[in-house]
């Protein structure tokens, strides 16, 4: 499997294409949008490569990991958007209260109306479901609905801004933010996946991931 990076947005957030069977695709935490001069960066890749995006994946809510969600699904309107079910609520009329609250902590109020374009989730999430093949892990401590995404058969994780490479990881020091939760995620995670797996996270290059 080859999963595609294109950095988007003004974060610059690895957006992912992930490859499914006959010519379909989902892509997760798409940023591209127009207040970064890259709106049709996704969708234009995902029409060149002749792919159907049939799911728009968030590892979480925030504004840098949401702002490409409507652009995609103007060019696909049937993609499910799938997010975890706790954060389900930051996408009914975003910006939402966690995510008002980090965009007043950038101060940067344009962000507030890229934000408020994006539509609607429809797919809740849950710890332990099966996606496309990927198992859903939730991994709170970033933001309380934060997800990874791993597919054992392919040695892959896709970790969002749960972990980074060199050990990084996602910070807590804003709203929804939980240092508490956040180790004991990455303890679950260094419990759970092995040594040598190929990890995709939401900013910096991918990585594989060492206990």
């Amino acid at each position: 499997m080859t999963i595609n990076i294109i950095r988007t947005g003004l974060f610059r957030v690895n957006t992912l294409v992930v490859p499914l069977d006959n010519g379909k695709c989902f892509v997760v935490d798409p940023a591209a949008c127009a207040l970064s001069g890259d709106e049709h960066a996704v969708t234009d890749y995902l029409k060149a490569h002749k792919l159907d995006c049939v799911a728009i994946v968030l590892t979480h809510s925030h504004f840098d990991h949401i702002t490409g969600i409507a652009p995609l699904k103007a060019a696909f309107p049937s993609a499910k958007i799938a997010i975890h079910k706790s954060e389900m609520n930051e996408l009914e009329q975003p910006p939402g209260p966690m995510g008002g609250q980090v965009i007043r902590f950038f101060d940067d109020m344009r962000l507030w109306d890229e934000v408020a374009k994006q539509p609607a989730a429809d797919t809740p999430l849950t710890d332990g479901m099966d996606f496309e093949g990927w198992k859903v892990i939730h991994t709170p401590g970033h933001t309380p609905g934060s997800i990874c995404l791993y597919n054992k058969s392919e040695n892959t994780l896709i970790s969002g801004d749960t972990v980074f490479a060199y050990g990084g990881y996602g910070r807590t020091d804003m709203a929804g933010g939980d240092e508490a939760q956040i180790m004991h995620s990455l303890a679950l995670l260094h419990q759970t996946i092995p040594s040598g797996t190929h990890v995709y996270p939401g900013h910096d290059e991918d990585f594989v991931w060492e206990r």
